[in-house]
């Protein structure tokens, strides 16, 4: 059923994202042609450029704010508003309903970042040659060399993944906790998103500072892989918590009226 609820979600997700994506990438091909003069565009140089970054910079802002309204409306309205007494009918668990819409909101953002790499490359192409000695060039050029690069950017992705994964979940939990309120839902689940991630924070200054937690960190610092893992598992194991909390809210505390 979960796979059901995700290709409904998918399908909703790619009939709004599909335009954006689309126009982002036309847009950013149309504009290498018609910037080009035939002369190298220099990095951070003419005012034509320097225009078309501002420009740029503007529209992948506004892609991924849609992308965290998209996010929130999906959540809000189909599992707290009016499309709630439709999905909460359905024959699954609460916790099912939450991680189809976790999936995609991933997904999504997943989707707006890879479409924010991709439009700057296309729509201002420039002398690699020229970049050599950049300090993050220099950075990817390590990490190429290193001799388990497939397993390292792997862990990289799965770090993205973990960072995107809490946020969402916490924007999640933070909604349920504003719709036990019968008044100012959204007030208070702007305040419970603060609290939480205040509380969050906290959580993670103090861990890091135990001395046990101390120890571990020195130990897997000495492993690039154990250090990835670590900063991975940090960030799932909270949003596995936040979740199950959401999850328990929908099932026993759900009121849609």
């Amino acid at each position: 059923m979960l796979l059901k609820l995700l290709k409904y979600d998918f399908r909703a997700m790619w009939k709004q994202f599909s335009l954006i994506w689309g126009a982002a990438l036309v847009l950013a091909l149309v504009n290498r042609f018609t910037l080009n003069t035939g002369r190298r565009i220099p990095v951070m140089g003419e005012n034509a450029s320097s225009l078309l970054a501002i420009a740029f910079s503007v529209v992948l802002a506004a892609m991924f704010v849609i992308a965290v309204i998209f996010v929130i409306q999906r959540f809000a309205r189909g599992l707290l508003g009016s499309e709630g007494y439709l999905m909460h009918t359905l024959p699954v668990r609460s916790w099912q309903l939450v991680a189809a819409r976790l999936i995609c909101g991933t997904v999504t953002w997943i989707g707006c970042g890879m479409v924010a790499v991709l439009c700057p490359l296309i729509m201002a192409p420039v002398d690699w040659s020229e970049m050599i000695y950049l300090p993050w060039l220099n950075v990817i050029r390590g990490l190429i060399k290193h001799p388990d690069v497939i397993l390292v950017f792997s862990e990289i992705c799965l770090m993205i993944v973990s960072a995107i994964v809490i946020s969402i979940s916490l924007m999640y939990l933070a909604m349920s906790i504003g719709h036990l309120f019968s008044h100012h839902r959204k007030l208070v689940s702007v305040a419970a998103f603060i609290g939480l991630y205040i509380l969050l924070a906290n959580f993670y200054a103090r861990i890091f500072l135990w001395n046990p937690v101390e120890q571990f960190i020195d130990w897997v610092s000495g492993n690039v892989h154990g250090a990835m893992l670590s900063v991975s598992a940090a960030m799932v194991i909270p949003a596995l918590i936040f979740l199950a909390l959401t999850s328990w809210i929908l099932e026993n505390k759900l009121n849609l009226e």
